[in-house]
């Protein structure tokens, strides 16, 4: 199910990892069998993006799909620039999670020092030409690419330019989107794969990055993971940041494996338990939905029609 070359399967979960798989065997992936997954997907378990033309001012905003039918959805993906991510494939889509927990076993297998829990996987459908601005995730990530091509742009997550502490600790404490600021000279610096159909990649924790579509449809699934390293630092990063903003301290470490690492895992995890911190939570608006009557083209919502988007 998943290969690697020389002995890059000890990378993983450590490090930046290029590897193949196996998904488009499955015959999951067809336009026929995505159209049918996009019908069956519950509203709050789908995110709908439209973004700017690659070279624009970044813009990323919400919305629906209008209850079009799943193949008017493909068509429109297609002629638009459309980011549709069907979210929580263990809730909704068994099959499809059922290919990323062999492959997990495969990677563990492979890397018998490897621990990885708390898998949640998505389903990444995409107009050719979009793109993700640069941003950084919560948990580590591996991106399973399965058709059409993308350019992924990978940036160095101890760079403090890059990736200010105070950016890092508002993402995980939800109060801002992924998004951080980005300054194209960074690019020079940067690590840049073009990714192919039947490869994936995974990478550093929080590590910055950006993805650019290139000339097609594209269709990958991303899913998130911990190790016990990398849920350790989430628990250090996530008190550091309750810390500098209800108490005033301005704490400096960020490492997993020291004796107060303990202790912050231990706060942060009876700070979530009470909900501290949760109406600080910023929330996601939907500004669109879909054109019935033309595939690509979006409706705009007045400010007064525009509502929270329900998530889970």
């Amino acid at each position: 199910m998943v290969t690697f070359s020389n002995d890059e399967a000890n990378k993983f979960g450590d490090s930046f990892v290029h590897f193949r798989h196996r998904f488009l065997e499955s015959g999951l992936f067809t336009d026929d069998k995505l159209a049918e997954l996009i019908e069956r997907y519950p509203r709050e378990f789908y995110v709908l993006t439209n973004m700017t033309k690659q070279g624009d001012e970044p813009v990323w905003r919400n919305g629906d799909l209008n209850g079009v039918s799943g193949k008017f959805a493909l068509e429109a993906i297609k002629q638009g620039r459309l980011w549709l991510c069907l979210r929580r494939f263990d809730v909704v889509a068994p099959q499809y999670d059922e290919l990323i927990k062999d492959s997990f076993r495969d990677i563990e297998r492979q890397n018998p020092g490897l621990k990885t829990s708390d898998h949640k996987s998505s389903m990444l459908i995409s107009s050719p030409g979009a793109r993700v601005l640069y941003h950084a995730d919560v948990p580590m990530v591996s991106l399973w690419h399965i058709r059409g091509r993308k350019r992924v742009w990978l940036y160095d997550p101890e760079n403090k330019q890059h990736l200010p502490e105070t950016s890092l600790e508002k993402i995980i404490l939800r109060e801002t989107e992924e998004e951080l600021h980005y300054d194209p000279s960074w690019d020079q610096d940067a690590k840049n794969i073009i990714l192919e159909p039947g490869y994936a990649l995974s990478w550093r924790h929080n590590a910055p990055h950006r993805v650019d579509n290139l000339d097609e449809l594209n269709v990958s699934i991303t899913t998130d993971f911990f190790t016990p390293m990398t849920k350790r630092r989430y628990g250090v990063i996530y008190t550091n940041g309750h810390m500098r903003r209800r108490l005033g301290i301005n704490p400096s470490s960020t490492n997993p494996n020291s004796v107060a690492a303990y202790a912050k895992c231990a706060a942060a995890l009876a700070l979530k338990k009470v909900g501290f911190g949760k109406s600080g939570e910023r929330e996601m608006i939907q500004e669109f939905k879909l054109n019935h009557h033309k595939p690509g083209t979006l409706i705009e919502l007045p400010k007064n029609q525009q509502h929270p988007i329900p998530q889970v």
